[in-house]
C-alpha cells in the first residue's frame, strides 16, 4: 500500500484537519453528470461539510448534523438520478436523430475529449474543494482562482485533444477529424465549470452546486430538443451545440462572481498546480482506465458497431448512482481523524452495496431489451447484448467509485493506480484474443473482466488500511 501522502509535501494541508476545524469535506474524480461530452459521466461528485461542535450543545449540534448529512444525501441522488435522467434522454436523441451510424460517428467526435476531460484537470478539482473548506481564502477570490485554474487546464488540454484528432484517429474515422478538434474547444468550457463548482462543493453549498451542475447536464439536450423541433440534426450541428452548450455551463457559474477577469485571485495558478499533482496522477490511471473500452472499440470496430456500443454506455449509468453517492460520505468519514471505519463496517457497507447492485442489476437486465427497442427504436435492437454485458460493468464501477472516495479521504491517491494499470494489461490481452472471433462483445467481456480485478483489489486496500487503523489504535 502505498505511503500516506499526509507526511509529504505535495499537498500544503490535511483534509482531516482543515483550518484546524473538525470538519471533512467530500472530494472526488468524477462529478455527477456534470459534464456534456456526449455520455454520461458516471457520478461522483457531490461534498458534504459535517461539523460537530462540542459543548453543552452538543447532542442538538450532533442531530441537526445528522439530519443536515441525510438532507444533504437524498438531495444528491436525487439530482444524480436527474442528472443521468437527461443524460440519458440526450443518448436516446442522438440515437434518433443521427442513426446508429451517425451515433458512431459522434462517438468518435467526442471521445478524446471524453478521456482526457477529467485527466487534464490534473487534480485541480480536488485542491480547489479542499481550500474551499479550509475557508482561509475569501470565498469570491477562490471562485476567480478556479475561473483562471480552470482557463489553463483548459487550453492544455484542448491542445492534447486536438492533437489526437490530428494523429490518433484509425484512417477509416480520419474523416471525422475536423469535427473532433471543433469538439476539442468544449473542454475550456467544461473545465472552468467543473472547477469553478468545486468551491460549491467545498463550502458545502449544495443548493448552488447542484442548480449549476443540472443546468451544464441540461444545456446539451436541451439545445438538440430545440435543434430537432425546428430543422433536421446532422452531424455537424450535432458538434457545434455542444460546443455551444459548454459555453451555457460557463455563464451559469460566472453568474454572480463580480469582476471575473479583472478582479483578485488567490490561490495562484501554479500554486494550485503543484498542490494537484498527486490527484492528478490517480486521476490519469483512473480515467484512462474507465475510458479504455471507448478507445478500443473506436479503433477495432465498425462505425455502425460502435454506434450501438455508444449508445448504450449512457443507458447503464444509473447503476452507478447509489454506491458513489454513499461514496461522499465515505470519503468524509476517511478524512476526519475523530471517525474511523471498523472491519466490521466495510463488511457491512459492501455486503449493502453488493446486494443493492446485484438486484438493480437483474431488475436491469430484465427490462432492458423491451425498452431499448422502445425507446432509442428497432433499429437500435442489436445494441441491447451490449448493454447487458455493460449492465455489471456499471454496477461493479459504482462501488469502484465508492471505495476511490474512501482511499482519497485517507489521503492515499496513488494508492489504487496499481490495480488500474495491471486491470489495463488484462483488458488489452482479452480484447486482443478474443476481439476477431466475437468482435465488440470482446471489449464489453474485457472491461467487466477489468473491473472485477480493480473491485477485488482496491476492496483489500480498504481492508488493510481499516485493519491498520484498528491495530493502531489497539
Amino acid at each position: 500500500m502505498a505511503s500516506d501522502p499526509r507526511s509529504t509535501d505535495a499537498l500544503q494541508f490535511d483534509a482531516a484537519n482543515l483550518g484546524n476545524e473538525p470538519c471533512a469535506v467530500s472530494v472526488s474524480s468524477h462529478d455527477g453528470g456534470i459534464a456534456i461530452a456526449g455520455e454520461a459521466v458516471p457520478t461522483n461528485s457531490a461534498t458534504n461539510t459535517a461539523c460537530e461542535h462540542p459543548g453543552e450543545d452538543s447532542d442538538r449540534t450532533g442531530g441537526t448534523a445528522k439530519w443536515k448529512r441525510a438532507f444533504s444525501f437524498a438531495q444528491t441522488v436525487g439530482f444524480a438520478f436527474g442528472i443521468v435522467a437527461l443524460q440519458m434522454a440526450q443518448g436516446i436523441l442522438l440515437a434518433r436523430l443521427l442513426g446508429p451510424v451517425g451515433r458512431g460517428e459522434y462517438a468518435t467526435t467526442v471521445l478524446y475529449v471524453q478521456m482526457l476531460l477529467y485527466v487534464g484537470l490534473f487534480g485541480g478539482l480536488e485542491v480547489i474543494c479542499r481550500y474551499a473548506a479550509d475557508k482561509t481564502v475569501e470565498t469570491v477570490q477562490l471562485r476567480r482562482a478556479a475561473m483562471w485554474l480552470g482557463l489553463t487546464t483548459g487550453v492544455i488540454t484542448t491542445g492534447l485533444v486536438l492533437a489526437c484528432n490530428l494523429i490518433a484517429l484509425p484512417d477509416e474515422k480520419a474523416y471525422l477529424m475536423t469535427l473532433g478538434c471543433i469538439c476539442a474547444f468544449s473542454v475550456i468550457g467544461q473545465h472552468v465549470m467543473l472547477i469553478m463548482t468545486a468551491v460549491d462543493r467545498g463550502a458545502g453549498d449544495f443548493t448552488p452546486y447542484n442548480i449549476r451542475r443540472f443546468i451544464a447536464a441540461a444545456a446539451f439536450p436541451a439545445l438538440l430538443l430545440v435543434a430537432a423541433l425546428l430543422t433536421e440534426v446532422t452531424l455537424h450541428l450535432a458538434c457545434g451545440l455542444f460546443v455551444i452548450a459548454s459555453v451555457i455551463s460557463i455563464a451559469a457559474c460566472l453568474i454572480g462572481l463580480p469582476k471575473p477577469l479583472t478582479g483578485p485571485s488567490e490561490p495562484r495558478v501554479d500554486r494550485l498546480l503543484k498542490e494537484s499533482r498527486p490527484y492528478g496522477i490517480s486521476m490519469l490511471a483512473t480515467d484512462l482506465f474507465e475510458r479504455l473500452d471507448l478507445l478500443l472499440v473506436m479503433w477495432l470496430v465498425p462505425l455502425l458497431t460502435q454506434g450501438y456500443y455508444a449508445a448504450m454506455v449512457p443507458v447503464v449509468y444509473p447503476l452507478t448512482v447509489i454506491p458513489n453517492t454513499l461514496g461522499i460520505f465515505l470519503f468524509n468519514t476517511a478524512a476526519d481523524r475523530n471517525q474511523r471505519l471498523k472491519t466490521s463496517d466495510v463488511h457491512r457497507i459492501l455486503g449493502g452495496s453488493f446486494a443493492i447492485q446485484t438486484l438493480s442489476t437483474i431488475a436491469f437486465m430484465v427490462l432492458i431489451g423491451p425498452l431499448v427497442r422502445l425507446v432509442y427504436g428497432e433499429d437500435f435492437a442489436p445494441a441491447i447484448v451490449f448493454a447487458l454485458w455493460l449492465a455489471p460493468v456499471s454496477a461493479i464501477k459504482g462501488v469502484l467509485q465508492g471505495l476511490d472516495s474512501y482511499v482519497k479521504g485517507r489521503g492515499k491517491p496513488l494508492a489504487p493506480i496499481r490495480c488500474r494499470i495491471v486491470a489495463a494489461a488484462v483488458m488489452l490481452a482479452i480484447t486482443f484474443a478474443f476481439v476477431g472471433t466475437h468482435g465488440a462483445i470482446a471489449i464489453a467481456v474485457a472491461a467487466l473482466v477489468g473491473q472485477v480485478i480493480c473491485l477485488v483489489w482496491l476492496s483489500a486496500i480498504v481492508y488493510a488500511d481499516v485493519r491498520e487503523q484498528e491495530q493502531s489504535l489497539a
